[in-house]
């Protein structure tokens, strides 16, 4: 089933501003109608409760029945003026002894012998054809003593037709009102929408070579700031996100390029002669050696890829941390007594994490400590609880490293001392590696150090209900027993 597009926001402002000029106006219309006709109406029925008052004082001066109607004309006075009022003087027996019109000539419907009286002296409804009346009837008695009925209708008023011709005006005006509102709403939103179509021209503007145009705030309304916000600050995180790609995608073909060169010089080489069987056997093993290089490079990076898109699973478990310490310190055991390095252990404690990935983020950063620390110098791993948090440093001497460089040794293929890393054949993705294992656990990784000093990398594990985050999903961690070093 074909969806049909959304309204433009122009359209349904204009309808809800539409619909609210007609439900204003047929309200205040309605309301206006209602008072006048109720004002009209209270009118008419002291006009008519007068005129009965007035017949019925005539009629109590009056001598007899008889004398009512030697004395017609006087009734007849009191209605000159009022066409729609009509009177009837009965007798008691219910005769009609006076009627104020022409009962052959009265419009058809209308014989005011057949109102059936309810109450005296109180003013009732009654239905005349297709019209209605209001009338009132009394019993007053002449001054023989005589009774008689007098009724007064009222079958129409002016005042009433004057009240339709007012409500016909009312929703003319109201339809006037409503079509006028709306024609000025389409213009008004059409201008308070400026600024959303003045955002939308910016925002085609930005490109991937133009990520650094940013919403001009200061000309958006205030509505509209926390919005603007929003969008810089996408912007400026998809900025920083491409040039971090770029600067990836530039450091891995960098590092990808050396240990490929070297296998084709090395090849061209061996194949532009017959060499003897040694030769080949030496150039096999300087291959390898490039090849397990690669091999280690894409497992950083695929691990890294996994840990940013969520597909490595966690298996948090409560670990010793000094038997946790004290199997990496054995692992490195034997690379360091050949830098003619010591490893030492302090502290004990619990520690919350994947037994995995723990070894890996600290087997990096003992790699790391081993590969800068000068002859005869001791690496001292620490674990220590700060604030309810498991807190790992792992400290060693060396040239240190320079502040403006601390920010950036976390990011992939940085490398501090290119030179060195280079020869000891490091991928510069171990601490990029430390930063995402610490990241799944919903810790973080840091470093202090002061140039010609030591050298601290911690890492803080936070409490247990706190380890695993949302973004550890599925996936693999690893089958590796002993610390991966990146």
């Amino acid at each position: 089933m074909k969806q049909h597009a959304p309204a433009s926001m122009n359209l349904r402002l204009v309808v809800l501003f539409a619909l609210l000029a007609i439900v204003t106006f047929a309200g205040f219309g309605s309301y206006l109608c209602h008072a006048l006709h109720v004002q009209l109406e209270r009118r008419d029925d002291e006009e008519l409760a007068g005129k009965c008052r007035s017949i019925n004082h005539l009629v109590q001066d009056s001598a007899s029945l008889e004398d009512i109607l030697a004395r017609r004309h006087l009734v007849l006075d009191n209605l000159s003026g009022h066409d729609q009022l009509l009177v009837r003087i009965a007798r008691a027996d219910g005769t009609t002894l006076l009627e104020s019109h022409d009962p052959e000539r009265a419009p058809p419907g209308i014989d005011l012998s057949q109102i059936a009286i309810r109450e005296w002296d109180s003013i009732q409804s009654w239905k005349l054809g297709d019209q209605h009346a209001r009338y009132i009837a009394s019993k007053p008695m002449t001054r023989s003593g005589e009774q008689a009925i007098v009724l007064v209708v009222r079958t129409a008023s002016d005042r009433m037709m004057l009240l339709s011709e007012y409500r016909s005006d009312v929703w003319v005006a109201a339809s006037i009102g409503t079509v006028l509102a709306t024609l000025l709403s389409f213009l008004f939103v059409r201008s308070g929408l400026q600024p959303l179509r003045m955002m939308a021209s910016q925002t085609r503007a930005i490109s991937a070579n133009r990520l650094d145009t940013r919403l001009d705030i200061q000309a958006a309304p205030q509505e509209l700031h926390e919005i603007v916000e929003s969008f810089n600050g996408m912007l400026d995180r998809l900025s920083g996100s491409f040039q971090q790609l770029s600067q990836f995608s530039a450091d891995l073909a960098h590092d990808l390029r050396t240990p490929l060169n070297n296998l084709m010089v090395q090849t061209q080489v061996a194949l532009g002669k017959p060499r003897p069987v040694e030769e080949y056997q030496a150039l096999l093993s300087s291959n390898i050696e490039e090849y397990e290089r690669l091999s280690r490079m894409m497992e950083s990076m695929l691990f890294l890829a996994r840990a940013e898109n969520a597909h490595v699973v966690m298996q948090v478990q409560a670990l010793d941390v000094r038997e946790e310490l004290g199997k990496i310190a054995d692992y490195f055991e034997g690379i360091a007594e050949e830098a003619q390095v010591r490893i030492a252990i302090h502290g004990t404690g619990r520690i919350h994490a994947d037994m995995m990935l723990l070894r890996r983020a600290v087997g990096n950063l003992v790699a790391n400590a081993i590969r800068y620390t000068p002859q005869q110098g001791v690496i001292a791993i620490t674990a220590s609880m700060v604030d309810g948090a498991t807190v790992i440093e792992v400290a060693n001497p060396g040239s240190g490293i320079h502040p403006e460089l601390q920010e950036r040794i976390f990011d992939r293929f940085y490398r501090a001392d290119p030179s060195r890393s280079s020869a000891s054949g490091s991928s510069g993705l171990g601490l990029a590696i430390v930063r995402s294992i610490m990241s799944l656990h919903g810790g973080q990784a840091s470093v202090r150090s002061v140039p010609g000093g030591s050298t601290v990398f911690s890492l803080r594990f936070p409490l247990p209900s706190s380890v695993l985050p949302p973004q550890a999903r599925p996936g693999r961690a690893g089958k590796q027993a002993s610390p991966s070093v990146g």
